[in-house]
């Protein structure tokens, strides 16, 4: 029996250099941001984002509750993560300090975000257009540290993969 894969702790300029956090911010993933709400709680949101130079940047509306919530506390956890059926997992828990570009400075970020996840086509009809209008600032997220995971090489994954071994996941369908 072998054990779990232990996580590894990653600081400062290592986060980014990593090559499973590199990997995982290649992908065109969901991150979650969690924030410190106003009742003492975490408040934790799926997002789209983007790598660039020393930071992860996301896109959002200068309306949302997580922007209340950085500009009283800029700490804040992103996750990163791609989850298959089994012990097909990876990713990283960065822990860092976010901060909010405001809207004179933020379409370029935002413009970057975007165009990893919605074509030029998809951009330019109407009600996709006034969805995304709505992200009017960028967040600069600075990570300090990391806990990482890596399980797809164990040997529960290996076996888990063979035919019959994992259930696989379900994935929502659009709705038409």
């Amino acid at each position: 029996m072998s054990d779990p894969t232990p996580s590894r702790r990653l600081v400062g300029d290592d986060v980014l250099a990593d090559p499973l956090v590199r990997e995982l911010l290649d992908a065109r993933l969901v991150a979650v941001l969690a924030t410190f709400d106003l009742e003492v709680a975490i408040h934790a949101v799926p997002m789209w984002y983007a790598a660039a130079e020393d930071a992860i940047v996301l896109a959002t509306s200068s309306r949302s509750r997580k922007i209340r919530n950085l500009e009283r506390d800029p700490r804040a956890t992103l996750v990163l993560h791609d989850s298959r059926p089994g012990f097909e997992v990876c990713g990283a828990s960065i822990a860092g300090t976010v901060e909010i570009v405001p809207v004179a400075g933020a379409p370029p970020l935002v413009e970057l975000v975007h165009r990893r996840y919605v074509t030029a086509e998809g951009a330019a009809d109407p009600a996709a257009a006034a969805f995304l209008a709505s992200d009017d600032v960028a967040l600069r997220f600075r990570p300090a540290s990391a806990l990482t995971w890596d399980e797809r090489e164990s040997d529960a994954a290996v076996a888990l993969r063979r035919p019959g071994g994992g259930v696989p996941l379900v994935p929502t369908e659009p709705r038409a």
